[in-house]
């Protein structure tokens, strides 16, 4: 799951904040428990953060890292199938934009301070790419997890657990 989601990101990286890795870290969480999923968010930011063309910063590895863990704990204390309307599920889009949210607001704060730059501007430098990136992870998440998640579990033998 770390590798495919470290290839999407680097395949996605010229497209600002539209990443699958956030849903991917999710279904981690989901198929393997809160605490393979909140590892598996680290491990890829740990990758991802150091061995990125855009630089490195500590403060921000971290706080990306910290964030990324939220979405794996979150689909491991998922539980369910997502009802859906004409194959999108309003439930799990909701999830992904809380998640991205609060992703976007923490590291955004850590970025200004990191910057020296008021908090109050960074998260308004940051919010058109906030924008971004929530709207993709509503529509990700609302779209993309069921198909993503039974292929998975096929490819794993697990069609047995729900």
């Amino acid at each position: 799951m770390a590798s495919a989601a470290l290839a999407s990101n680097y395949l996605l990286i010229g497209t600002a904040n539209v990443k699958l890795m956030d849903l991917i870290v999710f279904t981690s969480g989901h198929l393997q428990g809160p605490a393979l999923g909140a590892l598996t968010g680290a491990l890829i930011w740990l990758v991802y953060g150091t061995l990125n063309p855009y630089g490195f910063s500590l403060p921000i590895l971290l706080a990306t890292m910290l964030g990324e863990t939220l979405y794996g704990l979150a689909g491991g204390l998922y539980k369910g199938t997502p009802s859906t309307i004409r194959g999108f599920s309003f439930g799990l889009g909701a999830v992904g934009l809380l998640l991205t949210f609060l992703y976007d607001l923490s590291t955004n704060v850590v970025s200004g301070l990191t910057a020296g730059i008021p908090v109050v501007v960074a998260l308004a430098t940051g919010a058109p790419f906030t924008l971004v990136h929530t709207v993709s992870n509503f529509l990700l998440f609302g779209f993309a997890f069921r198909p993503l998640n039974q292929s998975i579990r096929s490819v794993m033998n697990l069609e047995d657990q729900q």
